[in-house]
């Protein structure tokens, strides 16, 4: 039977991030003044040496669901200031949504920590996410899919791209949440009980009370999921170099070779692939997958739509690009940013507010744009780009929109990986970035012997 990955006590995985993490570094714990958090901002504390050139800085989001959140904010800034840490608190500002408040907390609580990590130029963010963690999101991820192809299988990875800009670390999720707290108990801290943690109106709180009823935490299965992950992406990743192109950031090709590719690697990609030019979140589930894959296997020229892409199977190969319904209309002010279609991020740099819309379609454009491509897919193609005109009383002709397009930056996005880049999709991540002409990735702040979590 294959070990699972060995336990660490709080010691040994602060030690073995300090002795890892690239130096000069400038670390950002987000601190609750949970047991966990408070554990490894104490833990840094106590291991960190001076003129070891790291230098720790802490952050509590107050996401103002409860009464006392501004205290405990408060509480947890008076230990940072006993340790010595400098300590920032951000409140989470504006209207909660009724439904999905959770999923709402945490985006915020992000979007929060990483303006403070701009604003400190942090080399990383650090959470204390456990093996506990651990295991009540693996057990609600195949509580909806439990097989085999399942990748959320693997469990959170240990380090994660924010927003393309900065990475979080998780140096906690070999250690065990009992091990923390004896931890804090012979330091003599003690720390904040969230009574959210309680409360069973929460799936998580639900699975952690099944969980210790249940069998323990399989580790091992978690491993081998998590190699499985990081090499499947891996393989994607050598697949779309190798065999695909895309052209004006909107059109993909995959070759005739790419085609006939192990059909569990030519699955990932695709899905990925289709969801960042179909400018959404989360790659294209399983039953659409399942009908792309049928429809690719059968070996006949045709086509389908799912994600709001379309394959287009030709004898020259695979030809992917957005489909022409739904594109709507964007109007961006003066000075602003803004994201149209889950593909572009687009600032308005001029004084007049623009609206960004699909291009009208036309042929002569679109062979021109793509040569070589069959006239009614380089028509499809060039109707999914950006067409940028403005709002101004003026006179709107063709010179003054093309100086409005000037003067706007657009950029184009990676809409599954944009917001979060987990570890283990990380070279598949680059690969995507270099086709469509993105900023590269910041590199991983930690030695990468092994990507498997």
């Amino acid at each position: 039977m294959t070990a699972g990955p060995k336990i660490l006590s709080p010691e040994q995985a602060t030690a073995r991030l300090i002795a890892d993490i690239a130096r000069p570094a400038r670390l950002l714990v987000a601190i609750s003044g949970g047991s966990d958090s408070s554990g490894l901002l104490v833990a840094l504390s106590k291991s960190n040496s001076p003129g070891s050139g790291l230098s720790l800085f802490a952050a509590t989001i107050d996401h103002a669901l409860r009464p006392g959140s501004a205290d405990e904010a408060r509480t947890v800034a008076a230990l940072c200031g006993r340790l010595g840490i400098p300590h920032f608190i951000r409140r989470w500002e504006g209207e909660k949504p009724v439904t999905g408040i959770s999923d709402a907390a945490r985006e915020a609580r992000y979007r929060l920590l990483v303006e403070i990590a701009a604003q400190i130029d942090a080399t990383a963010i650090l959470t204390g996410h456990t093996l506990d963690d651990q295991a009540e999101t693996i057990a609600m991820r195949a509580a909806r899919n439990g097989g085999e192809e399942n990748s959320g299988l693997a469990g959170m990875a240990q380090a994660v791209l924010l927003d393309r800009r900065r990475w979080l670390l998780r140096p906690f999720l070999n250690s065990r949440r009992a091990d923390i707290r004896d931890f804090l108990t012979r330091e003599g801290q003690g720390w904040i009980d969230d009574p959210s943690n309680l409360d069973p109106h929460y799936e998580r709180v639900r699975v952690r009370g099944r969980l210790t009823q249940e069998r323990p935490f399989d580790a091992a299965a978690q491993d081998v999921a998590a190699v499985r992950r990081t090499a499947l992406s891996d393989e994607a990743a050598r697949l779309v170099r190798e065999h695909v192109t895309i052209r004006q950031g909107i059109l993909a090709h995959l070759d005739t070779a790419g085609l006939q590719g192990e059909p569990a690697v030519r699955r990932h990609a695709l899905s990925l692939l289709a969801a960042v030019l179909g400018g959404r979140a989360h790659a294209l589930g399983s039953d659409s997958m399942d009908r792309v894959m049928v429809f690719l296997d059968g070996g006949q020229p045709g086509r389908i739509t799912a994600g709001r892409v379309i394959f287009d199977r030709r004898r020259d190969g695979l030809y992917i690009v957005r489909e022409n319904r739904g594109i709507l209309p964007l109007h961006v002010g003066p000075g602003d940013t803004a994201i149209w279609d889950g593909r572009y991020r687009i600032t308005n740099a001029g004084p007049d507010e623009i609206v960004v819309g699909p291009t009208a379609p036309d042929r002569d454009e679109a062979l021109a744009l793509f040569p070589g491509v069959p006239p009614a897919i380089a028509t499809r193609a060039v109707a999914a780009m950006p067409f940028i005109e403005t709002n101004a009383l003026l006179s709107a002709d063709d010179r003054q929109n093309k100086e409005v397009a000037e003067r706007s930056i657009v950029q184009p996005l990676l809409a599954p990986f944009d917001r979060f880049l987990p570890q283990f999709e990380l070279n598949l991540g680059i690969e995507f970035a270099v086709l469509l002409g993105c900023d590269g990735f910041p590199r991983l702040p930690v030695k990468d012997s092994s990507r498997k979590r």
